[in-house]
């Protein structure tokens, strides 16, 4: 939709929407790549697995694969409007659920991979999911997450089964013959949630269109993608709103291919899996661009087109890394679950500006609004809001088995974080200090009191504190109960943060300790915590003086 241009000021001229009446972005992204005299035998994915094997599947392959399983669903009793979750790491079987439930008409729920028991068991109570597609190592937190979610009627598994169906033999018993259901833009498509653990947020509901509306941002900040030669892979968990609607779904709405590796990946596997399949361009979150700019720092690695990341500011010193390391300049996207992708910098065709994700992308338009909706001067602060009838706008914020229309104050949608624009079109958002008692874990916020009450469900538990250390991990401080605490208690407190809360909660540390601090509220007294010796006896070797 954006046309390469020589300067910003170009490409907003130039650019127009071209917005039909009826669109399925399932049908757009995969089976229009097989039809209309396009060449459907043209590679869609490259599939690293975690031996080794790769595995490259055509869209005309992936449209008969998510036919299977929208019928697959169908003979269930999923229907028009219905929710599934979906929690699959990069892989063949979550680009086929992907598009088998968008083209079905169902409603797609993405469940990011590192949520536990509690967070999982909101969001399938919340959005009345009817169906759940996982992973099997997905399995046991959803089982015990299932308890609170009575709509739920079926669990589908790719893997060992343990009570649950079998995926793949499911959709061996399938038709691949479907024909995509013919939505309007704003037909319901996606269901997201934060992608953190933390509290009980709510779901903000996005259509069909929704992913036209994010291009215009997407394609200047992939450096006018795409273009000739262009494969595209992103660190990101794809059951993240940014990955689906930032990399993936636009990459095939191109014809681009796309690269999925092997879950759970470090820095050193993802050079080694740009290298391998000729990786021209990456959006990767700013925790993982800067351990992978670290790591190519000391070592030979691919030179991609461009990189891209967001939606959370790059630090001045990663930007500087990065143009010295890949002798590029990192792109920024921004936006937010509401508003979806609205800026992006461009460094072919406008300044980057520290502490500035860029411009509003053609055809968008964003200002700084009071609370009354009243567009404010430039410079002057207020929260940032996406003008009227945005394609890329969510269609509202759910409850309980329904949605309401998105709050619009005099006009226009507030994007909820603070910021300016600038006298030359430069958004500033605001950097927003965590409430008390909430810290950033990896880009993620984590409210202690949550992790310390998951932590006092432990049978073996009596009392326990959370605190975050200086070098930014967290750290445990249980009051065993009967027959005190070792280390195999200690791993096995911290696998049980992860199975009930979440894998960017888990403690890094863990100290037994006889009694916890409290204030006068009752909540833990983190700065006594800190204050304390370390113990000779402490389960973590690198802990013992």
């Amino acid at each position: 939709m954006l046309k390469t241009a020589r300067s910003y000021e170009e490409a907003c001229r130039t650019f127009r929407w071209r917005l039909p009446d009826r669109y399925n972005m399932a049908f757009d992204v995969c089976d229009r790549q097989t039809m209309a005299g396009a060449d459907g035998h043209r590679t869609a994915l490259i599939v690293e697995i975690a031996d080794g094997v790769v595995e490259r599947y055509t869209f005309h392959m992936l449209r008969l694969l998510s036919n299977r399983v929208a019928n697959a669903l169908t003979a269930r009793g999923v229907g028009l409007g219905d929710r599934v979750a979906v929690a699959l790491p990069q892989s063949v079987e979550a680009a086929a659920v992907v598009l088998g439930v968008l083209k079905m008409g169902a409603v797609l729920v993405p469940l990011p991979l590192s949520l536990g028991e509690e967070p999982l068991a909101w969001r399938l109570a919340d959005s009345g999911a009817r169906a759940v597609i996982a992973a099997d190592f997905m399995l046991p937190r959803l089982q015990g997450a299932r308890q609170g979610a009575p709509a739920l009627e079926a669990i589908l598994v790719n893997g060992e089964t343990g009570g649950a169906d079998d995926l793949w033999a499911v959709l061996q018993q399938s038709s691949d013959a479907f024909t995509p259901l013919v939505t309007a833009l704003d037909s319901p498509a996606l269901l997201v949630y934060p992608d953190h653990a933390m509290g009980k947020p709510t779901g903000i509901l996005h259509g069909h269109g929704a992913l036209l509306g994010n291009l215009p941002a997407v394609e200047l900040g992939l450096g006018f993608f795409p273009q000739f030669g262009d494969i595209l892979w992103t660190s990101a968990d794809w059951m993240s709103f940014p990955a689906l609607m930032w990399a993936v779904l636009p990459s095939w709405h191109h014809g681009v291919p796309v690269v999925a590796g092997p879950h759970g990946q470090d820095a050193e596997a993802h050079l080694g899996l740009m290298a391998r399949h000729g990786v021209r361009v990456a959006w990767m979150p700013p925790v993982d661009l800067a351990r992978l700019t670290g790591l190519a720092a000391t070592r030979a690695h691919p030179l991609p087109r461009v990189l891209g990341s967001g939606p959370q500011p790059l630090a001045a010193g990663l930007r500087d890394q990065v143009a010295k390391v890949f002798g590029i300049a990192a792109h920024e996207i921004w936006g937010s679950l509401e508003i979806g992708a609205a800026v992006a910098n461009n460094a072919a065709i406008m300044e980057i500006r520290p502490g500035s994700p860029g411009k509003a992308a053609p055809g968008i338009t964003v200002e700084a609004v009071d609370p009354a909706g009243r567009v404010l001067r430039a410079g002057d602060p207020g929260f940032l809001a996406l003008a009227p009838n945005a394609p890329a706008a969510c269609l509202g914020r759910w409850g309980r088995d329904s949605w309401h229309g998105a709050k619009l104050i005099n006009g226009w949608l507030p994007s909820l974080v603070a910021g300016h624009r600038d006298l030359d079109g430069y958004i500033w958002p605001d950097a927003m200090a965590p409430l008390p008692g909430i810290v950033m874990v990896d880009g993620q916020p984590v409210a202690l009191a949550e992790t310390e009450a998951a932590l006092t469900w432990h049978p073996r538990v009596a009392a326990a504190g959370m605190a975050m250390q200086a070098d930014g991990g967290l750290k445990a401080y249980i009051v065993a109960a009967a027959g005190g605490g070792d280390v195999y208690l200690a791993r096995e407190l911290q696998a049980w943060v992860a199975q009930r809360r979440g894998l960017h909660e888990v403690p890094g540390r863990v100290e037994f300790v006889e009694a916890i601090p409290l204030r006068a509220d009752g909540s833990t007294d983190v700065e006594e915590l800190l204050a304390r010796p370390v113990r000779l006896d402490a389960p973590d070797p690198d802990e013992r003086i």
